[in-house]
């Protein structure tokens, strides 16, 4: 087989698994074995560093004991090997060992430290408690006995600041059952949260891997306790660090701790609670919980194009499934690089790998050679405005997209934009791959490096100027569960034909920001994925240009948000932007109408109904 384009070592190396700590430490006091917190570390994914920890006494040289640092280093090798740990091994000799340890950590920043029951604390002489309070990191605690298989983890919330993390390593450990377990005393109303808790109400009926059940209790432990006699680990926050009495990690903790029937973890957060959550406070708590969505999101539905690169697999898993695919090229004025993108497409991928079974040009209404281009080389050509006229033809991108389905046959609909200067095949399989090789995946979006140029210099990066400044901002501040897109404007991507069908379309370049939030209001987060396609170099716009577009984005958000609380937020007066010209030393404005339209669902339409009978 060819080598398609790619590096394949970086593709084989991708492991699609949600790893929230990718750097966990574990400090093992010498003559400690740690074994709970190696086996919960070896099935979180992430790099675990061990840190082992010798004692000298004061008026004796450190030099003296390297020795016994050479010996515990080759068992920390060891312990590396058979728990199949990735990370550093490490070392320290010192007086003052715990004083060491957070200076160790405070250069390392972990994303976890995992500390051992009770041997890490009688070995170090310093309590649980004050472990709590000196170790400004995310914490477990963690006591055995650990079962070789954890398969049902509970995992008991109660509007406490620390519900968050408890949940982020239950989802890391890979159980078969994580048991969400939100306890509310008799007094509480249903849509009366504690504000802690609020976040995490609005994700965990997203999460299919949590079983999530609301119980009321005026007695926490003992709720908990009965739960936990039919379950493998309880991971569970303690008290609020303002609320600790001193020396005690909590009444409930305390119990749990003492009487738990089944391995423990106990968790605090690095971030410290506030006194109270009034105010601001209370508006922000649980803001934080989002990110357990959209993280695990981001690792297990980041693709890259390497991945998909073995050309006759892909070729294969289309065969098996029955699909066909379709790439639609949306085009205007684009003469200098149609050609050369028709060429390497229709080479690899459907002369020499039959991936795609058909190619068309939506064109819209080109004063250059585009569309003669594209007929020399044998692909069908339209013109979009001239495609269902019953319904008027308007200018714009999105409406090429649109009607694109109208035109074409295929179970799966690809676009890439045809200014691409650097055109490869992977550009248009690696959109295809995720799709493939995930059947739920209804919607896949490209993300890559954009060059900037500016006269002659050229930027590696840089581009995606309204991305960065407009469309992620946005979605970060009313959509976030879709704050993990790295480019939501990107012109390559591409759906499920029973899925785009349903979809209203922008018709200008809001089209791509319309389609990101609808496929998640309609299919969830899970159905959309992201594919990595390397670097894309294309034409700069200009700042004036770039200024409409973002109006643009902006229409369309708020478009979304009126449907979503339904009530109307633009008025038309709001649709003209006011262009700022200077010419011959005076200022002056031109208004501009950059107003943003929307197509219904093409399911909707006759014709598409007629001509698309299945």
């Amino acid at each position: 087989m060819m080598k398609m384009f790619s590096q394949k070592s970086r593709a084989r190396s991708v492991k699609r698994i949600f790893t929230p700590f990718p750097n966990v430490v574990i400090p093992m006091p010498m003559g400690t074995e740690a074994k709970t917190a190696l086996s919960m570390a070896s099935r979180m994914g992430g790099a675990v560093s061990l840190v082992g920890l010798i004692s000298v006494k004061d008026e004796v040289r450190l030099s003296t004991g390297a020795t016994l640092a050479r010996e515990f280093r080759r068992e920390l090798v060891s312990l590396n090997q058979n728990y199949n740990l990735t990370g550093s091994t490490q070392v320290m000799v010192s007086v003052d060992r715990w004083g060491d340890l957070l200076t160790f950590l405070k250069t390392h920043k972990p994303d976890l430290v995992i500390l051992e029951y009770p041997d890490f604390f009688e070995a170090m002489g310093i309590s649980t408690y004050q472990a709590a309070q000196e170790l400004e990191y995310n914490v477990a605690i963690v006591r055995g006995p650990w079962m070789q298989n954890i398969e049902r983890i509970l995992i008991p919330v109660r509007g406490g600041p620390y519900a968050e993390l408890a949940l982020r390593i239950g989802l890391a450990l890979h159980a078969k059952d994580n048991h969400v377990l939100h306890l509310t005393s008799p007094d509480t109303q249903p849509t009366m949260l504690e504000a802690p808790f609020r976040g995490l109400a609005r994700i965990l009926p997203r999460l299919s891997e949590v079983r999530y059940e609301r119980q009321v209790s005026t007695n926490p432990a003992e709720a908990i306790l009965q739960q936990a006699k039919n379950c493998d680990l309880l991971v569970a926050g303690i008290a609020a660090s303002t609320q600790l009495p001193s020396g005690s990690l909590g009444t409930v903790a305390e119990t749990l701790f003492n009487q738990s029937p089944c391995a423990l973890a106990l968790v605090k957060t690095e971030r410290s609670a506030p006194l109270q959550f009034t105010g601001v406070e209370g508006e922000q708590a649980g803001a934080q919980a989002i990110s357990v969505l959209v993280d695990k999101w981001f690792a297990e539905n980041t693709y890259h194009a390497d991945e998909f690169d073995d050309l006759e697999r892909m070729v294969a898993l289309k065969k098996a499934q029955g699909l066909t695919i379709s790439l639609a090229l949306p085009a205007l004025n684009e003469e200098a690089t149609i050609g050369q993108i028709i060429q390497s497409v229709t080479d690899t991928l459907v002369k020499q790998y039959p991936l795609l079974d058909e190619i068309v040009l939506i064109d819209s209404n080109s004063t250059d050679t585009t569309r003669q281009i594209a007929k020399q080389l044998g692909i069908p050509v339209y013109i979009h405005q001239e495609l269902l006229p019953n319904y008027g033809a308007r200018s714009g991108k999105g409406e090429a997209l649109w009607k694109s389905l109208y035109v074409t046959k295929g179970d799966l609909i690809i676009w890439i934009d045809t200014d691409i200067q650097n055109i490869q095949p992977h550009f248009v399989y690696g959109v295809i791959g995720p799709m493939l090789v995930n059947p739920q995946i209804q919607f896949v979006k490209g993300f890559y490096q954009r060059p900037l140029k500016s006269g002659e210099l050229t930027q590696s990066t840089g581009g995606g100027r309204v991305t960065e400044l407009t469309a992620r901002p946005l979605i970060n501040l009313f959509y976030p569960e879709l704050s993990g897109v790295i480019q939501p404007l990107a012109g390559e991507y591409g759906g499920r034909r029973t899925a785009l069908e349903q979809l209203p379309f922008f018709s200008g370049y809001g089209v791509e920001t319309g389609l990101l939030i609808d496929v998640f209001e309609k299919f969830g987060l899970s159905a959309i994925a992201q594919v990595d396609l390397l670097e894309r170099i294309h034409r700069n716009q200009s700042l004036e240009a770039l200024g409409k577009m973002s109006f643009v984005v902006l229409q369309a958000v708020l478009r979304k948000l009126e449907k979503r609380f339904n009530r109307p937020i633009l008025e038309e007066v709001n649709k003209t932007m006011k262009i700022i010209r200077h010419e011959e030393g005076n200022y002056f404005l031109q208004v501009v109408e950059v107003a943003e339209r929307e197509r219904p669902p093409m399911i909707e339409i006759k014709e598409y109904i007629d001509s698309h009978k299945r």
